[in-house]
């Protein structure tokens, strides 16, 4: 019984080894998956396949298992990971854009339709912060800003005993501009805050200052009026420093200085008593105030009242201040290229021609505002 029990044996193990070899030939049985679960019972040589277990890992209740033949690992599953999430920032222009901007600035006329000496749509807004002693808002197309005036006595300085003191002060918003966020805003703060003061104020002795300082004295070397004059960026379209000087201009043309009765002692040492009236208020003369008009070099040819786009394709730009008489009052350059003197004294008396009619402007619109009031 048992010699006739062989061959049966025999048959299943060739049988067994035929199907082994065929599926070599085929590159070896692909891989399946089954759910988690018990294990799967072995398979017959009748069912085709091998006789023996296929080996595998204990069943985990948290994956899908994948059983492979011979004993061969399970391939690594491909996981695919999500791309990290990158932060909003503002597109910069095509080349396209580039040349467009250049070629037309290079031809006369500009992408928003303006020639190169013309300004945008000016609008102005006065008494718009009721705390300060003077404040306007001026819009020049697309940027808006805001300048506040306020008013107090103070002791002026031992160097300068006969005039009195002007701070200018500038801030930008974070929302006035994406690259405003963070310390880009402290940046181009200080440099407006600085590029006013030189074209306005003059030097640190107060020569050639666009600000009467001498008549902020209410008492020669003792009592003095200071001025904190502070700007805000509220939006930003290009041209910033001439449109806070402009803002600062209008904002001193609604300033009203309270009048000053003094008690003077009978010695010199001692302090004035000073009296401040809270009904009469004096015009603050800006007949002597002057604007800024930046020229900004686009290639051969320089703009005036440039947009960011524009800024961003100059090579330098020189800001003139001047004032109602056609004096210049401060000059300014920023930019890394050079420019010749010639070019710097055509751009002077360029800015000179414009400054006249921008002055215009202003007081056509100051006139309106205060009539409106």
């Amino acid at each position: 019984a048992a010699a006739a029990a062989a061959p049966p044996q025999k048959a299943g193990g060739e049988r067994a080894r035929a199907v082994a070899a065929r599926l070599r030939r085929r590159g070896g049985p692909r891989p399946f998956a089954l759910p988690c679960g018990p294990s799967p019972p072995p398979l017959s040589a009748a069912d085709g396949e091998l006789a023996t277990p296929l080996p595998h890992p204990p069943p985990d209740p948290r994956q899908r298992l994948v059983w492979h033949s011979r004993g061969r690992p399970p391939p690594q599953r491909i996981r695919r990971r999500a791309l990290p999430l990158r932060r909003t920032t503002m597109v910069g222009l095509s080349e396209g854009e580039k040349h467009f901007i250049r070629g037309g600035i290079a031809q006369d006329i500009r992408t928003d339709g303006r020639r190169r000496l013309q300004f945008r749509a000016l609008s102005i807004e006065t008494g718009v912060i009721p705390q300060a002693n003077g404040s306007a808002r001026v819009r020049l197309g697309a940027t808006e800003v805001i300048a506040s005036v306020k008013a107090e006595l103070g002791k002026p300085s031992i160097l300068h005993p006969d005039k009195g003191k002007v701070n200018i002060f500038v801030d930008c918003s974070p929302t006035a501009e994406p690259t405003f966020e963070g310390r880009g805003s402290e940046e181009l703060s200080a440099e407006l805050s600085v590029a006013l003061q030189r074209c306005l104020l003059g030097g640190k002795s107060g020569a050639g200052a666009a600000i009467d300082l001498s008549s902020l004295i209410v008492v020669d070397g003792k009592v003095c009026w200071d001025l904190y004059i502070d700007g805000l960026v509220i939006s930003s379209d290009g041209n910033l420093l001439d449109a806070l000087a402009a803002a600062i201009k209008v904002a001193l043309s609604d300033t009203g200085i309270p009048k000053v009765n003094v008690s003077l002692s009978s010695t010199s040492d001692e302090e004035p008593e000073v009296d401040v009236s809270d009904e009469e208020f004096l015009q603050f003369d800006t007949s002597s105030v002057p604007v800024i008009i930046t020229l900004t070099k686009v290639g051969r040819q320089y703009i005036v009242d440039a947009t960011s786009e524009e800024e961003s394709q100059m090579s330098s730009a020189v800001s003139v201040s001047v004032n109602r008489h056609g004096h210049i009052c401060g000059l300014t350059k920023r930019g890394g290229a050079g420019l010749d003197p010639s070019v710097i004294f055509d751009m002077i008396s360029v800015a000179k021609h414009v400054s006249q009619q921008f002055i215009s402007l202003l007081d056509s619109e100051i006139a309106a505002a205060q009539a409106d009031e």
